[in-house]
């Protein structure tokens, strides 16, 4: 079977296989709604959706590693750590035909 991703056959099964879990899991996908608009903490981030705190951490964990969310932030002189987390991605789709998954990503600019 070949992997399509945007139209272009991709030899990167791990990166495909990420974001088809993203896809099937309510979790990251409600991260990726929430964080479309606006970057957003993790905090927030639960408080909005009701996510749990860890869980919130885990899946931006699975996010960033499926490159579909953007971390920004900082570590303050203190230690204190600082991040934000955007989407981006607006929209994701996936459509098998023969031996083909054909993977589109809409992407997402970054908010200044």
């Amino acid at each position: 079977m070949q992997t399509v991703l945007n139209g272009v056959p991709v030899d990167q099964e791990e990166k495909i296989q990420g974001i088809l879990e993203v896809m099937a899991d309510k979790y990251s996908r409600d991260l990726l709604r929430t964080t479309q608009e606006f970057p957003k903490s993790a905090f927030r981030i639960s408080q909005e959706t009701g996510i749990p705190i860890s869980t919130v951490y885990r899946r931006i964990q699975k996010l960033q590693d499926a490159g579909v969310v953007r971390v920004s932030g900082e570590i303050n002189l203190e230690g204190k750590k600082h991040f934000l987390y955007q989407s981006k991605v607006k929209a994701i789709s996936s459509k098998v035909a023969g031996e083909f998954i054909n993977v589109e990503i809409i992407p997402n600019p970054p908010t200044s």
